[in-house]
């Protein structure tokens, strides 16, 4: 059998040597099915995927005007609904139809048994109905399943244009070869067995359609279709939708349900259509003409309801409409959340090039609401962002947030720096960013300059020693000094956080006697952080010190500090005899005050 294949790839378009696809191996799920052969294939030139629909001119002589009329109308009809058709070719021995690249839709029933996907997919199938009957007055004349495929994201899409037949066309192909499709009679509407495919001259537009949509009801529900005697049997059909797929299969031509009223039907207020994955796909599909109120409705809805659909639409369907409204502005600030919940089920790869690079292009935008839904939900994709694209790409367009005029800007743009912080290169973190924070300390709004000093003490660790040692005691200094009481315990608290980073000497002659004067601050709130902040450096300075020596005086075993040693021998006892005057001076004393 891969020796049969291997044969096929090698043969199929040889005969074409300009044929910019490579044909590879068969589907052979759908082998049997239709006149064609389906092929996965890809664009020679960045090897994209597409199908490719092959057809044999020698083997299918008879049925060459079908395979030619499916071909030019292919070429000449374009709905969003319809498989979409990229290139194709004519020659002697085939005809090959290049498209986007689709699976058989009986290959997606046999893996999902989601009713809402195939409610959707129904639609979907009488939507292009309803635009080649009512919009064009074309027959299709060919629903089944093996005329629909299934693109990456898992859309149905309708193909089988063998006999697409304009009724304003001359001569249109379905009335002269509507027995030559393959199952042609199994799936004939009844007053086409009865008589001939001519007999649709003198019935409406849509009446085999409205047949062959009632028996693919029939076939999604139910598995295979074998004859008409089966459509009676309405037990997997949801109940939702029996009455209208009784008219669709209504034997008599005249009472028989059009597509179109099946869809207007399904859409009413309470219809078979109101599911969450129709709506959300019909809301994203029309998001342009609607209301500001109306998609901010949407986007907190779908946020919710999200993880019950299925995967690949999410990623395919869904997640391109998201980014496109996020980059274009139509979906605003709250189309955010439900891109990043969407992409946390992408690969790496993919998540870097869909959802980093929208990201990317969305910081550059000046919308304060996207700006701060972007801030708000960093932590979301934070991890995801590499450390070049974070430096090159978006630091420059956060820092702009720091001067903002709007308070809640400034306010989560030092928020952010927090996940930034560890991403940023050496230069930016202790140079640029330090310059920001300065002025932050200083910012009119007393909460702004309080959150700032947070953000320092806690990216502090961040830095390298040079800058701790010039800019955490002095920027924590300040903040003792600030009017606002939370400013100072935010001080003291960056103080007790950081106080592994100072030596002797800053504890003792800078940061105590700083503490020491919040000590008695007015908030009781203040001083209580100030004594616990006191404390910790107390014990800081003990360690310290724990390694230094007992005394600075010289060994008096030293010879040549001897004369100097007996100078301050003679001073150190007199010293001690002064102290021991003192202390017997003390105790006398109290002993005095107690008698």
């Amino acid at each position: 059998m891969d020796y049969l294949k291997s044969i096929s790839r090698v043969v199929l378009g040889k005969d074409i040597p300009s044929f910019p696809y490579n044909i590879g191996e068969k589907v052979d799920s759908f082998e049997g099915a239709s006149i064609w052969s389906l092929h996965n294939g890809t664009k020679k030139e960045d090897g994209t995927s597409v199908s490719v629909f092959t057809f044999d001119c020698n083997k299918q002589r008879d049925r060459l005007p079908l395979a030619k009329n499916a071909f030019k109308k292919f070429r000449t009809i374009r709905h969003p609904d319809l498989l979409k058709y990229l290139d194709g070719v004519e020659t002697e021995t085939y005809i090959y139809i290049v498209t986007e690249y689709v699976s058989p839709l009986k290959d997606q029933l046999k893996l999902h048994e989601d009713n809402n996907l195939k409610l959707w997919g129904l639609y979907k199938v009488g939507s292009a109905l309803k635009f080649l009957n009512n919009d064009c007055s074309i027959i299709h004349g060919n629903v089944r399943i093996s005329s629909i495929f299934t693109n990456k994201a898992g859309e149905w899409k309708l193909a089988g244009f063998e006999l697409l037949s304009s009724i304003k066309e001359e001569n249109p192909v379905i009335y002269t070869y509507g027995g030559l499709v393959v199952e042609s009679a199994k799936y004939a509407s009844p007053e086409v067995s009865k008589n001939s495919w001519n007999v649709l001259k003198d019935q409406e537009v849509w009446v085999t359609d409205s047949w062959n949509y009632g028996t693919l009801i029939y076939e999604v529900y139910n598995g295979e279709f074998t004859s008409a005697k089966q459509l009676d049997n309405v037990e997997s059909i949801p109940q939702a939708i029996c009455d209208q797929y009784r008219q669709l299969v209504s034997t008599n031509p005249k009472l028989r349900l059009s597509a179109s009223s099946f869809i207007e039907d399904g859409l009413k207020p309470g219809g078979f259509f109101q599911n969450d994955l129709v709506q959300v796909n019909l809301f994203l599909e029309n998001m342009n003409i609607k209301e500001a109120k109306e998609k901010e409705i949407f986007f907190k809805k779908l946020n919710n309801c999200i993880d019950n659909f299925p995967e690949e639409i999410c990623k395919y369907k869904i997640l391109p409409e998201l980014i496109n409204a996020l980059e274009y502005g139509s979906g605003g600030a709250k189309v955010l959340p439900p891109i990043i919940k969407i992409g946390n089920s992408l690969s790496s790869t993919e998540y870097e090039q869909i959802i980093v690079a929208a990201i990317v292009k969305t910081f550059a935008v000046p919308d304060r609401t996207i700006r701060l839904s972007l801030l708000e939900n960093l932590g979301s994709f934070i991890d995801k962002l590499s450390n070049k694209i974070v430096n090159d790409q978006i630091f420059q367009h956060v820092v702009t947030g720091f001067t903002d005029t709007a308070p809640i800007i400034r306010e989560n743009t030092v928020k952010s720096i927090l996940l930034l912080a560890p991403k940023l290169s050496d230069r930016t973190l202790n140079n640029e960013l330090l310059k920001y924070i300065a002025k932050l300390q200083m910012d009119d709004e007393p909460g702004i300059r309080t959150n700032t000093t947070i953000c320092l003490g806690k990216i502090s660790k961040h830095l390298n020693d040079s800058t701790k040692k010039r800019v955490l005691a002095s920027a924590f200094s300040r903040s003792l000094r600030d009017p606002f009481p939370h400013a100072r315990v935010a001080g003291l608290m960056a103080f007790s956080a950081t106080s592994d980073y100072y030596d002797s000497t800053e504890c003792a002659t800078k940061i105590l006697p700083c503490v020491s004067l919040v000590m008695i601050d007015k908030e009781k709130s203040v001083r209580i952080q100030a004594f616990k902040t006191a404390d910790t450096f107390i014990k800081r300075l003990e360690k310290l010190v724990e390694s230094m020596p007992d005394t600075a005086i010289p060994d008096p075993n030293s010879t040549e500090n001897s004369s100097s040693l007996g100078v301050a021998s003679n001073v150190a006892g007199a010293a001690a005899s002064v102290a021991e005057s003192w202390a017997g001076w003390a105790v006398t004393s109290i002993t005095k005050k107690v008698i």
